[in-house]
This record gives structure tokens, sequence and C-alpha cells, in this order.
């Protein structure tokens, strides 16, 4: 379930306090449980999965949820498996905190591990909205944000890609909130 924390280090954790967080920030959020088939659980066990796996979860997920987690018509999407051993992690996870936007609406299914979500007010400051298994997110097309994994870089999550077959970054050159990051690294 999602929390919201400020760069002072204060939480909010109530799902409906959130959520309406989250809504006033310009984002979608909603909790969509994950099946737990024996399929889908095995294939979530497993650190990393091969583009066959990965086709696999994404059919099982299809099966068990069907439009939740198809994106509209013409949408496309593919799932982002990362962990420790992924080449060059380091590199990424210091694009990823980088504050940008996209033409296209960021969409996520975090299906294991925790990402956080750096989101830039309209005055220009800064909050961070913690994700998990289940939470369901979509940073709108245009909105300043930034991505970083944690002290634990595991996740996996189902990217949507509403009118783009990828993402492209525009980087703003604005920040990530050193006090957000530092949160992080506790």
């Amino acid at each position: 379930m999602a929390r919201l924390i400020t760069a002072d280090g204060k939480q909010v954790s109530d799902p409906k306090q959130v959520a309406a967080l989250a809504q006033e920030l310009g984002l979608t959020l909603h909790y969509q449980a994950l099946p737990t088939t024996p399929e889908i659980t095995a294939l979530l066990a497993r650190s990393a999965l091969d583009p066959a796996e990965q086709q696999l979860l994404l059919q099982q997920l299809d099966r068990e949820l069907g439009e939740a987690v198809q994106g509209a018509a013409g949408a496309s999407r593919d799932l982002v498996v990362l962990h420790e051993a992924v080449p060059d992690l380091a590199a990424l996870r210091q694009q990823f905190v980088r504050v940008h936007t996209h033409a296209d609406d960021e969409i996520r299914y975090i299906l294991t591990g925790t990402g956080y979500f750096g989101i830039v007010r309209a005055d220009g400051s800064q909050v961070l909205l913690e994700t998990g298994p289940g939470d369901y997110l979509a940073v709108p097309a245009g909105a300043e944000h930034w991505f970083a994994l944690g002290a634990n870089p595991q996740l996996k999550a189902l990217r949507i890609f509403s009118r783009e077959s990828h993402w492209a970054a525009d980087y703003t050159g604005r920040q990530a909130d050193p006090a957000l990051l530092a949160l992080l690294q506790a």
C-alpha cells in the first residue's frame, strides 16, 4: 500500500488520505490486489525473468485481471524487472533520479518490491510517493517527477504506454530534493 512522504519525514499511510493527496498532485492511484495463482506467485518469486517468463507473466495477469492491466485500446506494455544483477543498475538508478517529464502518461502496476516516485508540486516543492505490490499509479504526461528504488533494488512492475511504445524522458534540469533522497538512504 502506498505512502506519501514529505521532505521533513512526515508520512501519510492511510489509503484514502494517500489517494486523495495523490489526486491533489494530479496523480491517479488505486490498489489492485495481485492474483495469487500458483503460476503468478512462482514467477513473481524469481529475481530475474527471461523474455519467455515475462510473456507468460503478462498472459497470466491478463487472464486473472483482464482490462485492469491492459490499458486503453492501442496501448502497449511491458514488464520492468530490476534487481542487483541487472547490468549497469547503478547508472540506471542515477538516470531515474533525474527530474523529468514524459509526453505520455507513466502508468505502473507494481508487482513486487518498492518504487519511489518523487513528484514536483506546482510551487517547486517535492513529495515522495512510496509504491508497493498492488499499487497502480498513473503520472500524467507533462508532470515533473523522478523515480528511485531505495536501498533494496528489487522491483517488478507492469508498464503501460497509452500513446507511445516507450517513454522518452525530457529532463527539466531541476534536481531531486536532497532531503527526500536522504530518506531513501536511511
